[in-house]
């Protein structure tokens, strides 16, 4: 009897004293996390209470917002001969007919033209491919519009460099008012002379080595242009192909006033713009066939962007007007049409 009440006594003990362990534990574990005000109803479902968790909403809102992306660079003067002048446009810092000279090293704004007398030459370079394009008077360019490797001639001489940011897949891009002209890696010279009087304007392309390729603008309507060459190539996309030691000539029907021009342009833009968007459409339907819609898209993608570079070009030359201003409208929409699945692009177009 003594050996079991002992037994007994012993096994009770150490119950009471891995209870009393436990309870120390928990108590001990509560304190840590601070026990509940005395009064305050517990559930005994309830998990242990936990520190306070601020809400996804306030901690976005209280996380920093990230810096805005840096400027993009402007184009840089890298030879300057004679006294090329930015010519301002309506809405920007040049307003009221003020001008400034372009001089060497100097930076070149993206959005203004430049006039260039009979004895100016301009070299620019690209900020980011380092592409060098030259410029000849009497003239009136502009270059890296929008930042891109693109240029626009009204009037003047267009000259490549050769051997400069020149890299598989990129393009130099050359608006004029009667067609476009685009290469990667070519010797190649643009003569741009604009409409006069009974003459329409015209583009004459002299291309020493290397390929390119030119869009001849219109084909419909006034100012339908005309393309001399026997050895240029068309090719399926709609462009004309170029290589080696090529020249070619496309210039417009004379007789068309400045506004009827451009409304052609126009026109021509936003009939492109609306086929691009629609093959942006069917490129993100469910059942798109890509093999087929894609290249389509791409092909009208670049017809789409010449023929409003044509446009932006010819409402450029023309004076302020309600009529420029509609035209300029027509251009804006175009532009955000057959950019359509593009996430980003540069700024829309500008006079």
């Amino acid at each position: 009897m003594t050996v079991r009440a002992r037994k007994g006594s012993l096994t009770l003990a150490l119950a009471v004293g891995c209870a009393g362990a436990l309870l120390s534990c928990h108590d001990e574990s509560q304190a840590k996390r601070g026990a509940p005000e005395a009064g305050s109803p517990v559930s005994s479902s309830a998990p242990p209470s936990t520190a306070p968790v601020t809400s996804v909403t306030s901690a976005r809102a209280s996380a920093p917002l990230p810096p805005p992306p840096p400027a993009p660079q402007r184009c840089r003067a890298v030879s300057v001969a004679g006294s090329p002048t930015l010519m301002a446009i309506p809405g920007t810092p040049l307003g009221a007919g003020a001008s400034a000279t372009v001089t060497e090293s100097s930076d070149i704004p993206d959005d203004m033209w430049i006039q260039l007398t009979k004895d100016s030459k301009l070299t620019t370079r690209h900020p980011r491919s380092t592409r060098e394009t030259g410029f000849i008077g009497p003239g009136r360019v502009r270059s890296c519009v929008n930042h891109a490797e693109e240029a626009w001639v009204a009037e003047g001489k267009f000259a490549s460099v050769i051997g400069s940011g020149e890299r598989p897949g990129a393009e130099e891009w050359i608006m004029t008012p009667v067609g476009v002209v685009r290469y990667g890696s070519a010797k190649l010279e643009i003569t741009v002379t604009p409409a006069t009087g009974s003459a329409g304007a015209k583009a004459d392309v002299k291309l020493w080595s290397g390929t390119a390729y030119a869009w001849t603008g219109d084909q419909t309507g006034p100012v339908k242009p005309e393309i001399h060459s026997a050895r240029a190539a068309a090719v399926p996309d709609g462009w004309l192909a170029l290589d080696g030691d090529r020249t070619v000539s496309f210039s417009q029907k004379g007789g068309a006033k400045p506004e009827e021009a451009a409304k052609a342009a126009v026109d021509r833009c936003a009939e492109e713009a609306t086929k691009t968007k629609a093959l942006a459409r069917a490129v993100a339907a469910p059942d798109a066939s890509l093999s087929d819609v894609a290249p389509r898209h791409v092909v009208a993608r670049r017809i789409a962007r010449a023929a409003c570079g044509v446009g932006l070009v010819r409402v450029g030359q023309l004076p302020t007007s309600p009529v420029r201003d509609a035209l300029y409208a027509m251009l804006a929409q175009a532009d955000k049409d057959w950019k359509g699945l593009r996430t980003r692009e540069p700024e829309g177009p500008k006079p």
